[in-house]
């Protein structure tokens, strides 16, 4: 049923008026996005013209990410030049203490509280996710920017990259079911634990589900995160092609919460 999410889209922004969605990226892309995303309005900022807010960016991912957060020539080459960064920001003073104090911006002076980049891949309608975080304590902003972002490159899927133990799975589980598609191309810094999901949006009723966490929790199986052996058999099992996902909340108490699909 199409229209399920403007309405909750619109009941987050009610909620928090201080916020403002925004997309950071190169010009020539600009036709190519959907800047009312479920009813929500986007300022588009030209990366060109914006190095001072590409600076900030740069400044919070790192800071989000520590050792691995994004080089510069990679936000230029690899972020801002095919791609657009979905941007929810707000007065200075509501973001957490270590990105306040890193940034040294006045409190009502505008920052970037949360941010999304998914990149364009081969497949039309698939993204990747890169990158995603937050520094708005208690508000759900890391699903909405995410989600939000999403409607803006007008993705259908999304294919994510992340860890059985990494409370991120909650918060990539708002957006429904995560299928297991297998291991990571190429191999991961942290390879046992990690594996590669996909997300289908193309039903917005089932998203719009997910996002309220409004179903009942699904019959699933609960595998300790911690017992790679049986993860890893289920990432065998998705590549030769069972239909295994990850079912809302995705993690409960140190365990992940799978579901067996039947086949078709």
């Amino acid at each position: 049923m199409p229209g399920e999410l403007a309405p909750l889209a619109q009941a987050f922004f009610a909620s928090a008026p201080e916020l403002s969605l925004q997309a950071l990226g190169s010009g020539v892309h600009v036709p190519s996005l959907d800047l009312a995303p479920y009813g929500i309005p986007v300022t588009h900022l030209l990366a060109e013209h914006n190095a001072e807010l590409a600076r900030q960016y740069l400044t919070l991912n790192q800071l989000a990410f520590g050792g691995i957060g994004v080089p510069r020539w990679v936000l230029s080459d690899l972020y801002l030049l095919p791609g657009a960064i979905g941007l929810l920001r707000c007065p200075a003073r509501l973001l957490k203490a270590p990105a306040r104090e890193r940034l040294l911006l006045a409190d009502e002076e505008l920052a970037i509280g949360a941010a999304c980049y998914v990149a364009p891949s081969l497949t039309p309608g698939l993204f990747v996710g890169v990158s995603l975080f937050s520094f708005l304590p208690g508000r759900g902003a890391s699903a909405w920017v995410k989600l939000l972002t999403l409607g803006m490159v007008r993705a259908k899927r999304l294919r994510g990259i992340t860890q059985w133990d990494n409370p991120a799975v909650r918060v990539h589980s708002r957006l429904g079911p995560m299928r297991l598609v297998g291991r990571v191309p190429g191999g991961h810094d942290y390879d046992e634990r990690t594996f590669v999901y996909e997300t289908d949006l193309r039903d917005e009723a089932r998203v719009a589900q997910a996002m309220l966490r409004g179903d009942a929790p699904a019959p699933a199986t609960r595998i300790p995160v911690t017992d790679l052996l049986s993860l890893g058999a289920l990432l065998d099992r998705a590549e030769g092609g069972a239909r295994l996902e990850l079912v809302p909340p995705g993690q409960d108490d140190g365990h992940v919460l799978v579901r067996e699909l039947p086949p078709g």
